[in-house]
This record gives C-alpha cells, sequence and structure tokens, in this order.
C-alpha cells in the first residue's frame, strides 16, 4: 500500500476522537482503557469516545464541532472501513491502531509494531493518502482500503464470524450454506472469460489489482474454504489476475461482496474504481524508537 506524494508530517495529538470495537479478534475493554489511561497521562484529551457498532460513528462535522485533531480506531478492518468512511470528507488525520484478526491496514501503516509502540512513533511519522476500491450504491458509494471480494465465495464470511465468537453450530451451518453457494453460481469479469467463485479487487498506488479465483473440484473447495475459515482470504490459489483502473463485473441479478471483510449485496452489474482517500493516516512503520514497549 503506497502513500500518495503529498506526505506531511502529523499534528500532535491534542486532541482524540476514540473509535473502538471491543468485539474486535484481538480488542477488550481491559486493553482499550490501558491506552485510553496512558494518552490521557500524556497532555491528550479524548474527547469523545464512540464503541462501535453500538454507538454511530463521528461524522465531519461532529468531528469538527468537537475540535478534534485526530481520528483514533482501535479494532479490525471492517471496523476501521466503517468508521473511516463515516469521516470520509474530514480535513483531519487518522490513527488506526490494531484490534482485529488479520489487521491488514494497521500493518500497511505500521508493520508489525504493537499498539504502544504505534502512538509513541505517531508524532515522527507520515501523514499519507491512502488507495482505495469504491463502488456505487443506491445507498451511496462504499469503498474498501484493503480489497472487495466479490462472488459467492464471499458467504464463507458468516461461518468464519462464526468460529471467532466459538459459535461453533452456527459456524458449521454457515459453512454448509457457503459450500453450496460456492458451487451455485459465480461472478464474471466483463471482458474476461468464464464465471469465477471469488473476484478480488484490491487496490494499490497504480490501480487495481484483479484476482479472479476458481475452484473447480472438491480439493480447491476445500482450500478456499479453509483460507476463509482462518482469515487468510488471500491465501488462495488457482487464482487469474488482472490490472485496471477500473473493473465491471456481473452477477445473475444480485452479486455478493465483502469490503474489508464486511458484507453487502450489490446490483449487478457492479462497477469498482480506482481512487485515493481524502482523509490522511499516520503511518509509523518506518519510525524507529530507542525504547518502544
Amino acid at each position: 500500500m503506497t502513500a500518495t506524494p503529498d506526505d506531511a508530517t502529523p499534528r500532535p495529538l491534542r486532541r482524540i476522537w476514540l473509535v473502538a470495537n471491543h468485539a474486535s479478534g484481538s480488542t477488550s475493554a481491559e486493553e482499550v482503557e490501558a491506552l485510553v489511561e496512558r494518552l490521557e497521562g500524556s497532555d491528550v484529551t479524548i474527547v469523545e469516545r464512540t464503541l462501535f457498532p453500538d454507538n454511530p460513528l463521528p461524522t465531519r462535522d461532529r468531528l469538527r464541532a468537537a475540535d478534534a485533531d485526530t481520528l483514533m480506531i482501535i479494532g479490525g478492518d471492517g471496523t476501521i472501513n466503517a468508521a473511516t468512511d463515516a469521516a470520509a470528507d474530514w480535513d483531519g488525520q487518522c490513527l488506526v491502531i490494531p484490534g482485529g484478526t488479520m489487521n491488514l491496514l494497521p500493518k500497511a501503516l505500521h508493520g508489525l509494531n504493537g499498539r504502544e509502540h504505534i502512538v509513541a512513533a505517531a508524532p515522527q511519522g507520515r501523514l499519507v493518502r491512502l488507495p482505495l476500491a469504491e463502488v456505487d450504491t443506491p445507498e451511496g458509494p462504499r469503498r474498501a482500503l484493503c480489497g472487495i471480494i466479490l462472488g459467492p465465495a464471499a458467504s464463507w464470511v458468516h461461518a468464519r464470524e462464526g468460529l471467532r465468537q466459538g459459535r461453533f453450530w452456527r459456524a458449521l451451518r454457515a459453512a454448509r450454506t457457503a459450500w453450496a453457494r460456492t458451487f451455485g453460481g459465480g461472478v464474471r469479469v466483463i471482458g474476461k472469460p468464464g464465471r469465477h467463485r471469488a473476484v478480488l479487487v484490491t487496490p494499490d498506488a497504480d490501480g487495481l489489482d484483479v484476482a479472479m479465483v476458481d475452484a473447480r473440484g472438491l480439493t480447491d473447495a476445500l482450500t478456499l474454504g479453509w483460507h476463509w475459515l482462518t482469515g487468510d482470504w488471500r491465501a488462495a490459489q488457482t487464482v487469474h489476475e488482472a490490472r485496471g483502473l477500473d473493473v465491471d463485473l456481473a452477477g445473475r441479478r444480485r452479486v455478493r461482496a465483502l469490503f474489508d471483510g464486511e458484507p453487502a449485496m450489490l446490483p449487478s452489474p457492479v462497477k469498482v474504481r480506482h481512487g485515493w482517500t481524502r482523509l490522511r493516516f499516520i503511518a509509523t512503520r518506518d519510525v524507529a524508537l530507542e525504547a518502544a514497549t
């Protein structure tokens, strides 16, 4: 994930609006409170706290009214997607803290550094805009910073959520449904031959990477399903790739999709476009601290 050329220096963390999801893969209420205590002990004010998904996410106008300088998000990629989408037109800065299962966006911005290191390194980081993939829907634009998965294999997400919540019978039922859907149809990339069980669209600085995933037999289907359940959906093999600034897809009537892991149903056909965020993010992956905790 590459930043735009207008990299800048972050503003000091002074007035933070905190969004946290305690149900994310690696976030607990106790860990959030420990981080808040550290922040408030270093001349930082938490102007508002939003517990997602129970509370409405802050919009540009609410962030401005609170005189916030930083939107801090602790959660998984889906939580980050929702919060940054709500604040998409805000002219402040965003600091994402890993708190989910895969943490693709935090890893892109911060490497494998932990929460304490990220917060301490933020003043020495870079302020960057990020590439995104965008789809117009009847409800408005939907955006993904990590990627969009389209096609019947997207239904495996419900089985994965059941496993993550420890609801194994629910996960089993969802897996059976996902199995049937994986072989029950497909999605086409217009201009390319064949139907695909999943199409993975990933934004980078130069455009969209389009990976068309097939599951032609039992082994491929088991492999695809396993990668979904274990969270590593990018590891699926049997992939054909293409690139472009946009891509058009079609299903029978509607297309299942996941935007950074969050499910959606899209009317067919679907156009995915490349773009850039207006919101700027603090990146710390190249910052080395003398003593990181």
